[in-house]
């Protein structure tokens, strides 16, 4: 196993792991604060492509962590993105069931969402504005045989007080009982997001470390590209989760101020 003091990278997930909705999770200002100073290069990756990286750089400033510039964010947009420049092209036409930002940033990186001609594909995101007119021509589209690919594989995006809001894989899950078209889910745990981030920070996978609190997303993703996992219980994960299953972190903390109080 690599040892805490060899790691050369850490990838932050965000919700879960060093706050919960608005609130902050303890220790993760100190963490982070410890690995400024020490010049520990660390990035935050996130599976909702609902937002932009901007608007997570204004919520960690909101939260007192700090004035991030927005590359220190990465989003399952982000490795969309990527995928679709290099199956189909820049300028690839898409047909996005997502939220305007990420139709903005789908816009920005140079493909065509205009909808005004058949797509090289449709992408589905986690989408707090989706309605049944996207889904019906989204239906007509993979009915039709355009590559169905989506951002993320998360069932359900959890809010404070233990409600849920259906993500992804649920509006995918719609689509595909109408159609018979299965996703490329793309974002954690996947293999294509491991590569995004070793080529996005320059670090070996051996010596990245993902920080996370689902077994089936931050872990799995370490675990299955050769990276150190490190859980936390501080979010969706609870230790019968790990009990049970067969993806295990190769470090579990109660909460981010564990791993600071491990590193000191």
């Amino acid at each position: 196993m690599v040892q805490l003091k060899d790691i050369g990278c850490y990838i932050f997930d965000m919700d879960g792991t060093i706050y919960l909705g608005d609130q902050v999770i303890p220790g993760a200002r100190e963490l982070l604060a410890y690995f400024d100073a020490s010049g520990t290069p660390y990035y935050f990756f996130t599976n909702n492509s609902s937002k932009s990286p901007d608007d997570y750089t204004a919520k960690l400033s909101r939260l007192g962590f700090g004035l991030y510039d927005q590359s220190r964010i990465i989003t399952s947009a982000h490795v969309a993105m990527r995928y679709i420049r290099r199956a189909y092209g820049d300028g690839a036409s898409v047909y996005a069931v997502g939220t305007p930002s990420l139709l903005s940033q789908l816009t920005a990186a140079g493909f065509d969402v205009s909808d005004t001609r058949k797509p090289d594909c449709v992408l589905v995101g986690f989408d707090t504005t989706f309605d049944f007119s996207k889904a019906s021509r989204a239906v007509d589209l993979l009915r039709d045989g355009v590559p169905f690919l989506a951002t993320n594989i998360d069932a359900v995006c959890p809010l404070e007080g233990g409600r849920v809001l259906p993500d992804c894989a649920s509006i995918c899950a719609m689509l595909t009982h109408a159609t018979g078209c299965a996703p490329k889910f793309l974002g954690k745990p996947f293999a294509e997001t491991a590569e995004y981030i070793v080529d996005y920070t320059g670090i070996p996978a051996e010596r990245t470390a993902v920080i996370g609190d689902r077994l089936y997303t931050d872990i799995r993703v370490a675990v299955d590209n050769g990276m150190v996992a490190i859980g936390v219980l501080s979010g969706e994960m609870t230790q019968a989760d790990i009990d049970a299953g067969n993806t295990k972190p190769h470090y579990l903390f109660d909460s981010v101020k564990g791993l600071l109080d491990a590193l000191r």
